[in-house]
């Protein structure tokens, strides 16, 4: 494999996010004559110096490194950068001047010179360089920050930049980089929502990120969604100040005050014509020192923080008193704004001030719509706090905070809170209205089902509510609540299925979850054409029954992308999924983790299992937090079924064993655990036994309703071996009628022993590479003498293999057309064998049996067209496998 310098810090940590500019870089630093200048620019905190230290590391071992550092202190001071080279300096007088001496000691073409911090260098210092850089001996790579977006040099320019030949500006690390930094150093202690506040704060600055992320090593809370962080950013160090444009904590008293304001009551109008506000001539002198921004707004000016952390930093610092103090006036300058009534009331209580129980609890019922569930909590608390003897309110603030609980994954919180709010009701003694007795039923009911995974225990414990609600539209509700708790606890779709399918208007919440449960059902193994009515219906109305169904947009398009699927358009399903996950992000972080596993099915159905391991990895970790459809149990088995089907065996097994007996009466659950097993049985050579294995769970699971994901899991059967899997799993295709119909023509063609090389080409257009690599590689090891369709089915999955992100490069001196990709699993045995490792040693670490080893390397050796090991490293430099 090509060797590619991967960029590191002095830490040993990987540099993210750098890997284009580093090899730029580093190609125009090796050139040896005339040696290069490169100029590296960015804005202060971007990394400029973690980059140039990587470079320098790189290349030390066959250049001389010297580092001249910028210094504000020494700007003024002629030749102070260079100050200590000249102190180093050997020789005499009588070798001529100092300065003479350090020039000839600074061009010499084995010496690469690194200037840090250009523009704080000294005029003098700058010309010596500039002299050294005209000569063109020494290698030069100058670092430089830039101020703003429009990267303007923050001091002015010299010679020395103009002999530059080549000019890199490194822009702020992408999210994904910026998470990877933080993992780096956190590991799994930080759950993904902590991870993007870290990165709000940053704003953009690496330094800062890292400061962060180091002052947030040992917490432990920073995997709790709705943990103290949420409020106010609590692991702050100096590192984390110094890094800042400015420090709060040290400027005029007039602007202090005013930022301590900000930070505790966020933007504020400033004052204006005697109306309350922050002071002008505070905000004027605050805005001049950068540390606030100003905006027009609705006739008002209004006053913000000019970076995130200031807020954070300031109140670490601030007594619990005077915070009192400053929520108060904050309270006081937002009185007569009613788009900021959340946060005035928010305010007043952390002023000890008492605000009407009723107006929290409307306020917390907003902010449960808009998904704003920590500061439903707190207003939930509060109202709780604050109703006295008055149980109806107790329970309905109970209810807020269990609701908002359950949402962000605090499942037992939720579970007590639930508690409370029926003790409540049972306290007030009147009968409960009946709409309020409805919604905490289905909420508590969703919350057993979806969060607890005890869909039976939702069942029994919210049936009997039927008998105390008379309203027919409330019944409806509940009723269609139940339906889908009893297919969750294994109870089978239900006789009158046929009755769902009657779309009516959808004037209640009960019309709606009618809707979505009409999706969810004929989904699975219905009416695909009805589930797609009933989808864009129900999407055209879901944002109206928020407060009560707040998750019914994503369950609707979790339905579309499924019918999407179900119809073999994985192309749409998946570009669908994708941009439903991005929204999700900004949204609703809540429906993460459920797009995450939608997407690794579609990858592991259409043939690229690595991005599908990629993807359900990240995608149970925010199932453990928030899972919204129950998935949590299929999650752990799909992880069991890519692990097998990308070699790793031991790794299945482990999952396998966590999957319970009872979460086995869930289909999707059985289905995916018996797909590990059976490809962990057809890696030992026995695919036969595998797909007849299959058999049982594939039969439960069309009892069950779930027709169209059995059918699909039928279908990796025909990849384990096409001949026996073809035979045994075409009725289960057919059974899928409309579902499916180019996965049941290759099925149909394999038995019948027809031409498949069509087909393969048809499945490849659709999207499903994955089958058609391997019905085109099952063409040609069965084409015998016709050597011509061998070789254009070995091209035409050679073109498909590098769709998927495997690249090809030609065999010198093979009588084969061309070289067949290696699996994941595969070239990890071949590596291992090319280093001369036993077989016993791979079998050993990668949870296999010797004799699967050897029959792994024979399917290696006839693919690479070589008798054995000794040919085995000297094909493998030509397979390049990128991902």
């Amino acid at each position: 494999m090509s060797h590619r310098p991967i960029p590191k810090i002095s830490c040993g940590r990987r540099l993210h996010g750098r890997d284009k500019q580093f090899k730029q870089a580093l190609a125009c630093l090796d050139r040896t004559s005339p040696r290069a200048v490169v100029l590296v620019s960015g804005r202060p905190g971007v990394g400029r110096t973690a980059f140039a230290e990587a470079l320098a590391a790189s290349l030390a071992d066959r250049r001389e490194i010297v580092w001249v550092r910028g210094n504000a202190d020494l700007a003024e001071l002629p030749i102070g950068a260079l100050a200590p080279h000249l102190a180093s300096l050997g020789g005499s007088e009588i070798d001529g001047p100092a300065i003479v001496r350090l020039h000839r000691a600074l061009s010499r073409p084995e010496v690469l010179l690194v200037v840090d911090d250009v523009e704080l260098l000294d005029a003098a210092s700058l010309g010596v360089l500039e002299q050294v850089a005209a000569t063109g001996v020494a290698g030069m790579l100058v670092v430089r920050a830039t101020r703003g977006i429009g990267g303007e040099p923050c001091a002015s320019s010299s010679a020395l930049l103009r002999h530059a030949g080549v000019t890199i500006e490194l822009p702020p690390l992408a999210a994904s980089d910026a998470h990877a930094v933080i993992t780096d150093r956190l590991g799994p202690s930080v759950g993904p929502l902590a991870a993007d506040e870290m990165v709000r704060l940053a704003a953009g600055s690496t330094r800062t990120l890292v400061h962060l992320a180091d002052a947030a090593v040992g917490a432990t809370d920073l995997c709790d969604d709705a943990g103290a962080w949420r409020e106010s950013w609590p692991y702050v160090s100096e590192a984390v100040v110094e890094s800042l444009p400015g420090d709060p904590l040290r400027t005029a008293p007039l602007v202090a005050d005013l930022i301590t304001v900000l930070a505790v009551a966020g933007d504020l109008p400033v004052e204006q014509g005697g109306t309350s506000g922050v002071s002008e001539r505070g905000t004027q002198q605050a805005e001049a020192a950068g540390f606030v921004t100003t905006r027009l707004e609705d006739g008002r000016v209004w006053v913000s923080l000019a970076h995130p952390l200031y807020s954070p930093v300031v109140l670490a610092t601030l007594s619990a008193l005077w915070r009192s103090n400053f929520c108060a006036a904050g309270a006081d300058m937002l009185d007569g704004y009613p788009e900021h009534r959340v946060r005035r009331s928010l305010l007043q209580l952390n002023a000890g001030q008492r605000v009407a129980p009723r107006l929290l609890l409307d306020l917390a019922h907003g902010e449960l719509r808009d998904r704003r569930y920590t500061t439903a909590i707190a207003l939930g608390r509060h109202a709780v706090g604050a109703c006295d003897d008055d149980a109806m309110l107790r329970a309905a603030g109970e209810y807020v905070q269990a609701q908002s609980l359950s949402q962000v994954g605090r499942a037992g919180d939720a579970s007590e809170h639930f508690t409370a709010a029926w003790a409540a009701l049972a306290a007030a003694g009147d009968k409960p209205d009946e709409g309020f007795l409805a919604r905490l039923a289905q909420a508590e009911g969703n919350h057993l089902a979806f969060r607890m995974l005890r869909p039976d225990l939702a069942v029994a414990r919210i049936e009997p509510m039927l008998d105390e609600i008379a309203d027919t539209a409330l019944r409806a509700q509940l009723e269609s609540d139940l339906v889908k708790w009893r297919l969750m606890a294994g109870h089978g779709v239900p006789a009158d299925v046929g009755e769902l399918s009657v779309l009516g208007p959808v004037a209640t919440a009960g019309d709606l979850n009618l809707l979505i449960m009409t999706a969810t059902i004929h989904t699975m193994g219905g009416n695909l054409a009805l589930a797609g009515q009933a989808v864009e219906r129900g999407l055209g109305e879901c944002d109206r029954f928020l407060d009560v169904l707040p998750n019914a947009r994503d369950l609707l398009e979790l339905s579309e992308v499924l019918v999407l699927s179900f119809t073999g358009r994985f192309s749409e399903a998946r570009a669908e999924a994708r941009e439903n996950l991005r929204r999700a992000d900004d949204v609703n972080p809540s429906a993460r983790g459920m797009w995450k596993f939608v997407l690794a099915m579609i990858e592991l159905h259409t043939g690229s299992p690595a991005r599908a391991w990629k993807l359900i990895s990240e995608g149970r970790r925010d199932l453990v937090w928030r899972d919204i459809a129950g998935l949590l149990p299929s999650a752990d088995a799909l992880s069991a079924a890519i692990a097998a089907r990308t070699g790793r065996f031991a790794i299945a097994r482990s999952w396998l064993d966590q999957v319970t007996p009872a979460e086995t009466g869930d289909p999707k659950v059985e289905l995916y655990a018996a797909l590990a097993r059976a490809w962990v049985s057809a890696s030992a050579g026995r695919p036969g036994f595998a797909i007849r294995s299959l058999g049982p769970a594939l039969h439960r699971a069309v009892e069950n309703g779930h027709l169209y994901l059995a059918a699909l899991t039928a279908y990796e059967a025909v990849r384990i071996d096409p001949a026996v899997g073809a035979a045994v799993m075409l009725p289960h295709l057919m059974a899928a009628g409309h579902a499916f119909p180019l996965c049941e023509s290759h099925a149909r063609a394999i038995v019948a022993r027809q031409d498949v090389l069509p087909i393969a080409k048809q499945l490849a257009e659709a999207g499903l590479l994955g089958p058609a690599i391997d019905a085109a590689r099952w063409v040609a090891e069965h084409s015998g003498a016709d050597l011509v369709r061998a070789s254009h089915a070995h091209r035409l999955a050679d073109s498909w293999t590098v769709r998927t992100g495997v690249s090809m490069s030609h065999r010198r001196g093979s009588s084969h057309p061309r070289v067949m990709p290696l699996t994941d699993r595969e070239w990890q045995l071949a590596s291992g064998a090319a280093a001369h490792r036993t077989s016993a040693e791979l079998a050993a670490e990668y949870g296999i049996s010797v004799r699967t080893v050897d029959n792994h390397l024979a399917r290696i050796y006839k693919k690479l067209g070589i008798t054995g090991r000794r040919e085995l490293m000297a094909e493998l430099t030509e397979l390049r496998v990128a991902e």
